[in-house]
């Protein structure tokens, strides 16, 4: 009898990772990396364990990488565990030492999870498999709760997040079972002694608050994890209207909206595009008061009235002409002066880029600069530019204007020098004696800008 439970057991947790990677991957499984973030605990030993067994019959190349935080004196230790494991099972591994600002604003959970994140990104090819489980997704559920959060929060973790290509295989499997799992197969995992710390928020929820629920109603860990996902739907239908709201009022790369447009739509409509251009643009969602102060201040702006809110650190929303703009505190004037050598990108000081895209009509020509050095510059002030044959030389000032540009926006703009003559500037003209003629070859010098 006990055999047969645990072939049930083992069999109910492959069929519903099995059942999630065909829902996923099915259509798009050929040559997929599946790079398995690996702590050594429970959760992702049993993912290991399992996707090891299953990369052959789904045909996958499975990877694990493991962030060694040096939080806990045993971190060595499990770093070693992790890349023991993955030898004996023939997975290729790798392990990078990060170390967190204990200080920061997300606290020390807070800060450990954005830095794994971000270590994993960098190290990702495909897909990224997680080892969170019905359980997290209940704990996370009441976390965002208690914090007041939005529909986007208390949607909880989605199964795959097809932005991040992030994946939860065991989102629908409750602890218990990935236990009774481990117990089964002799898996060995890590006991990560925080775990234990109740002073952190999540630890309190799953040691003291939801054994409580449970003991009132047993089967309160599915009904949480399933008002997420109801709440998930919700949210989608949100994002599908501010996708089709923002069709008349963002830009095409969503660097800003059109006022009068926005003004336009149903005041709860308005604000869910605003929170939907934000979450566009990878910014932190600002609080619901500073959500409502923007969209009250929008309502009555006037053309060419100044609005300068901030919303983070880093950020501010400002308003130039009929637009509103998210603006990067961060981007301050860089001064430089370098030489091009032909590449076709180049990462300026502020981080933007400026792209070089060979052509055969309207660029810089090649021919006509001869034997001259191009230069990139920041702007000093005074340049004037001749796009115009039948127009005189204007000061970059006044052009920017026209090309309604905004102010803060203007410093920063890249500038391109055959020798000591302005001949480019990208995204607005080209001196007019330098530009191609129909045929000739040249270049469109285009600049991607992190607003």
């Amino acid at each position: 009898m006990d055999n047969i439970a645990t072939v049930k057991n083992e069999n109910q947790i492959q069929d519903k990772i099995y059942q999630s990677f065909q829902d996923n991957f099915k259509k798009d499984s050929a040559d997929l990396e599946i790079l398995l973030g690996l702590s050594g605990g429970l959760d992702s030993s049993v993912l290991l364990h399992l996707l090891a067994n299953m990369q052959t019959q789904l045909d996958f190349k499975l990877k694990a990488i493991h962030v060694h935080h040096g939080l806990s004196s045993s971190a060595d230790e499990w770093l070693n565990f992790c890349k023991g494991k993955c030898k004996f099972l023939d997975i290729e591994f790798d392990a990078v030492k990060v170390k967190i600002n204990e200080k920061g604003s997300l606290g020390i959970e807070g800060e450990a999870r954005e830095l794994r994140y971000e270590v994993i990104k960098k190290k990702q090819k495909g897909v990224v498999a997680l080892g969170h489980h019905q359980n997290d997704q209940a704990e996370t559920l009441m976390l965002q709760l208690l914090r007041g959060s939005g529909l986007k929060g208390l949607a909880g973790m989605p199964e795959f997040d097809e932005k991040r290509k992030f994946w939860r295989p065991m989102l629908n499997i409750k602890k218990e079972l990935i236990e009774k799992y481990a117990s089964e197969n002799n898996i060995e995992y890590i006991e990560d002694e925080s775990n234990e710390d109740i002073n952190f928020d999540r630890n309190f929820i799953r040691k003291k608050v939801l054994p409580l629920i449970e003991s009132r109603y047993p089967a309160s860990i599915e009904t949480i994890s399933r008002s997420a996902s109801n709440i998930s739907e919700g949210h989608q239908i949100n994002e599908l209207l501010a996708l089709d709201d923002s069709k008349n009022v963002m830009s095409d790369d969503g660097s800003y909206l059109l006022i009068e447009n926005l003004n336009k739509l149903p005041n709860l409509r308005a604000i869910n595009l605003i929170r939907w251009w934000l979450s566009f643009n990878d910014l932190l969602m600002p609080s619901k008061k500073n959500i409502e102060e923007l969209f009250r201040q929008v309502s009555f702006i006037k053309k060419d009235t100044s609005l300068n809110l901030k919303i983070s650190n880093d950020q501010s929303i400002r308003a130039y002409g009929d637009k509103l703009f998210i603006v990067n505190m961060k981007n301050k004037l860089a001064t430089y002066n370098f030489k091009w050598s032909g590449q076709e990108e180049i990462e300026l000081p502020n981080k933007s880029k400026l792209h070089f895209v060979k052509t055969k009509r309207g660029g810089l020509s090649l021919s006509k600069l001869g034997v001259k050095t191009l230069y990139i510059k920041s702007r000093i002030g005074g340049e004037k530019l001749k796009p115009f044959p039948d127009q005189p030389s204007r000061s970059l000032k006044y052009l920017f204007q026209k090309a309604d540009i905004p102010h803060w926006e203007r410093d920063q703009v890249p500038l391109v020098f055959a020798n000591e003559q302005l001949v480019a500037v990208p995204n607005l003209g080209v001196q007019f004696e330098y530009q191609s003629s129909d045929g000739e070859d040249g270049y469109q010098i285009k600049w991607l800008r992190d607003l």
